[in-house]
């Protein structure tokens, strides 16, 4: 029987403290709600019961903020004045007290409290750090600034991250990098944690004010004597923050002959370069790499990378003599001598088979090239996907449609759930388009709208539209079978042709529905072929007449970006990227559009 009692009196004290429990967690949810929503009566009630019973000072803390926003000073005063007598070693209660004289316009008395809780914080570092917390609650910085510097002249510790993130509060970026930069030379380690920290500043700085600072103080710390490697990192991650990749590259090279290092760095920077269009960087950069040694790891991903920036300056109509390309052709052929047909050369195989065919009118030779890289042994799945993929369009160029439809077909078979089986399948889907067998093609265009790959999404989602509002109502489709004609002149890039296509389509079917995606064509060719005051035109004649329709956003989006890159008019530029962003908000082109707007605004401003 005693048992029995002993086991019931147990249950019912732990329903007991888990009810009180329950009901503590209750007081505190409410009384933040109160407080958030500034009915500072009620959260002091509550923050007063939870203080006294928990004893803790972010309740108390609370209870004084409510009291204060109030104005009930006297209650206040009152309320600190007896935590300080049972805290007497708590600075921070010091603090709260300055603080609550402060607001009532007690300045001296203020002042005389904030001295009390610097004189009696202790050189704890766990002290130190409470009491500068308490004055930062406050927005009382210079007295935060005054206890760390206290902590640093008579502690074991620093306090560099934290007078750094102190300075950043208050905008004192020249003492915020330094106490970051010093912090960097005693513990290089934590180059990441600097430049994460200095990103957040980076990306707000609108006026250049930070950047400037932080490039100066860098450089300075360089150019003395015996200057730690890890400020020329730093330096060489700033200049690739704001996309200055030659002075990157100047940092990245001093820094590797100083370690001789094997230039996976420089490999990496060149690469970046490359995807940001800056062509003669990344081949400066490819050169570095190559000039290091044929022994060297990374040898033959350098040759390789600098023969594609050759080559997408081709494509990017920034190469345009027939002699130059010529002269491309015999340095891959050179170098693919040299290298051989491999795994690693695979790019460049790929490269030179799209040089030979869509420039220089040799598909034969670029077959016979794709083949023989198809042939290697032990060659995997997604490589030869590459290689298959390049093949069909050298026969889409040569005209030869069911083999290019096999070798699609193949390369989609073997990668099927990645993103180069939806690469082979919009190709494939685009080559019926091609052929005029639109219903079929638009099923699978329809198939690949929720890709993973965006590009391959965006491409499906634009021709199953456009085949879907040209076919209907039009059994014959005459004006969309002379659109792919033309689009099919473009991909083999005979431009002249296309053009004359276009032509002639706008000349038959004037005023058709098409008529938008025919000037659509036509100014992308123009832009192609640097004529941007013809693109320029087409696409205004898509904005005006076609404003509600599918490409309305492109042609803007396509318009700011010939005024920014090509004709260097940045205002305008931002004209045409702000009316994208009001009149089409839901395009997916807004993102990429606002942030060039504001690169633009805070260049100009």
């Amino acid at each position: 029987m005693k048992q029995l009692f002993l086991v019931f009196g147990i249950l019912f004290f732990s329903i007991l403290k888990s009810s009180a429990q329950n009901t503590a967690g209750n007081d505190i949810r409410l009384a933040y709600e109160y407080y958030n929503n500034k009915d500072y009566d009620k959260a002091e009630v509550l923050f007063k019961k939870i203080s006294e019973h928990t004893n803790a000072k972010v309740y108390f803390t609370y209870y004084l903020n409510c009291l204060i926003e109030q104005g009930k000073f006297d209650i206040a005063e009152k309320a600190v004045k007896k935590e300080i007598r049972k805290h007497k070693n708590n600075p921070s209660y010091y603090v709260d007290l300055g603080y609550v004289l402060k607001r009532q316009n007690r300045f001296e008395e203020a002042e005389k409290n904030y001295e009390k809780a610097l004189k009696k914080t202790s050189i704890n570092p766990v002290s130190i750090r409470t009491t500068a917390s308490a004055f930062m609650q406050r927005r009382e910085y210079e007295y935060a600034e005054k206890v760390y510097l206290k902590g640093r002249r008579n502690s074991s510790e620093d306090f560099r991250s934290e007078l750094a993130n102190l300075y950043a509060v208050q905008r004192k970026y020249d003492k915020m990098i330094n106490e970051y930069l010093d912090w960097l030379e005693e513990f290089p380690r934590n180059l990441t944690i600097v430049q994460n920290r200095m990103q957040y500043f980076i990306d707000k700085d609108i006026n250049e004010e930070f950047s400037g600072i932080l490039r100066t103080e860098l450089l300075k710390r360089i150019q003395k004597i015996n200057s730690p490697i890890v400020f020329n990192r730093m330096l060489a991650w700033f200049y690739m923050q704001r996309k200055d990749f030659p002075q990157a590259l100047v940092q990245e090279k001093a820094i590797d002959k100083r370690t001789n290092s094997s230039g996976k760095q420089i490999l990496n920077l060149a690469e970046t370069a490359k995807s940001n269009k800056d062509y003669q960087t990344a081949a400066d950069a490819y050169q570095y790499v190559i000039n290091k040694g044929k022994n060297k790891p990374f040898y033959i991903e350098a040759n390789v990378g600098k023969l594609n920036t050759a080559y997408l300056k081709i494509i990017s109509d920034e190469i345009t003599s027939e002699e130059e390309m010529q002269t491309l052709e015999k340095d891959y052929i050179q170098t693919l001598k040299s290298l051989g047909i491999s795994f690693n050369t695979i790019q460049s195989v790929i490269d030179l088979a799209y040089l030979k065919t869509f420039y220089l009118n040799k598909p034969k030779e670029a077959e016979e090239l794709l083949n023989n890289a198809l042939s290697l042994r032990g060659l995997d799945k997604r490589l030869a996907a590459r290689c298959r993929i390049a093949l069909g369009d050298v026969l889409i160029y040569e005209n030869n449609l069911d083999y290019a439809a096999l070798v699609y077909a193949k390369a989609e078979i073997d990668n099927k759930g990645n993103l180069l089986g939806d690469s082979a399948k919009l190709k494939k889907a685009k080559l019926a388009y091609y052929g005029q067998n639109f219903k079929w093609a638009k099923a699978q265009f329809d198939a690949l709208k929720t890709s993973t790959s965006k590009p391959v999404a965006n491409d499906a989602l634009f021709y199953s539209v456009m085949i879907d509002e040209n076919t209907e109502g039009d059994s014959l489709q005459e004006a969309l079978k002379i659109y792919s004609k033309a689009d099919l002149f473009v991909f083999r890039n005979k431009r002249d042709s296309a053009l004359i296509t276009l032509d002639s389509l706008l000349k038959i079917f004037s005023g058709h529905q098409i008529t938008d995606e025919a000037y659509y064509l036509k100014a992308k060719i123009y832009t192609s072929q640097k004529k941007y005051t013809e693109a320029e035109k087409y696409y205004k004649k898509i904005i005006s007449e076609y404003g509600y329709d599918i490409l309305a956003d492109r042609a803007l989006f396509n318009l700011g970006l010939i005024y920014e890159e090509k004709l260097h008019n940045k205002e305008q530029a931002a004209e045409f990227y702000k009316r994208l962003m009001l009149e089409h908000p839901d395009s997916i082109l807004v993102t990429e559009a606002r942030r060039r707007f504001r690169k633009i605004r805070e260049g100009i401003m």
